[in-house]
């Protein structure tokens, strides 16, 4: 049966996450996922969904403690792996008898961090990934590890304003007369994060910079996978995904949108067109 409009539900993992989620497409066809990075939500695939294919069931994912997903109130609950693991139990819970086998995952910035650790995790399982202003771990990098921290603190000491009013310039690029963000994106991108638990927000920025947190072997990763890469992306620059291009296993290519690190809210077509290309290298091997 097709679902129009999106469902809301809520799924507890076996280690007591509870995961607020999002449904539509066709309920017995084969997963479609969608990750949202730090400070989004389901919200961030809206633009994209009318571009979907119809007959995937198409399941949108709040992380903990942004979107309708609850913070847990344990302290150590937010970990990339936690989010791999949570998402391995999300999926298996997914699948159900008759359901079709595998998975494709589209994930922007963090959701494209785990989508790839699952996808390393789970080979056999994903069969094509969509990578928006992808990233790898920042743990050994000392300017970034500090840039992260800092930001973590600065949200705890002076609430989510301050990341929400920062990402307004860091999602995004200095004006020139030839070219300039669009102010209802950057709108959209601060109302997203004010959105965000700012617990949830800090412990996050801490996640992705925690020393446990190391790059997956991304060579055992053999589905095909697009990077969809904004050409003035200062968070996760084009270099970025060219490198992780060449590391994947399987079949992958980059393709480079008009955007900063907000493809979807810039260059929706651009994106279109890269998924497109994915579901045609699906559906042929």
């Amino acid at each position: 049966m097709a679902i129009t409009t999106p469902t809301s539900s809520y799924h507890t993992t076996t280690r007591g996450t509870k995961l607020h989620y999002l449904q539509t497409g066709n309920q017995t066809g084969p997963l479609l996922l969608c990750l949202h990075g730090l400070g989004g939500s389901t919200d961030t695939f809206n633009p994209l969904l009318p571009y979907l294919p119809s007959d995937y069931s198409t399941i949108l994912v709040d992380f903990p403690g942004f979107g309708k997903s609850p913070l847990t109130a344990s302290p150590n609950t937010i970990s990339i792996a936690n989010h791999v693991a949570d998402l391995d139990d999300f999926i298996t819970s997914l699948q159900g008898p008759s359901q079709p086998r595998g998975v494709v995952i589209i994930g922007h910035s963090m959701g494209a961090i785990v989508a790839l650790q699952y996808a390393a995790l789970r080979p056999e399982t994903v069969k094509g990934l969509a990578l928006l202003g992808a990233g790898r771990s920042a743990a050994g990098i000392p300017a970034a590890k500090q840039r992260m921290l800092d930001l973590a603190a600065a949200v705890r000491e002076k609430g989510v304003a301050f990341a929400a009013d920062l990402a307004t310039k860091s999602n995004f690029y200095e004006p020139t007369p030839e070219r300039k963000a669009d102010p209802k994106a950057q709108e959209a991108v601060r109302n997203a994060v004010l959105a965000a638990d700012p617990e949830a927000y800090a412990r996050t920025c801490e996640a992705l910079v925690d020393p446990e947190h190391k790059d997956p072997k991304y060579e055992l990763i053999v589905a095909p996978a697009v990077f969809v890469a904004g050409d003035k992306d200062v968070i996760s620059p084009v270099e970025r995904s060219q490198g992780l291009r060449e590391s994947i296993g399987g079949k992958s290519w980059v393709e480079v949108m008009k955007s900063g690190h907000q493809p979807i809210l810039e260059d929706i077509e651009g994106v279109k067109s890269a998924i497109n290309k994915l579901f045609e290298s699906i559906n042929s091997t």
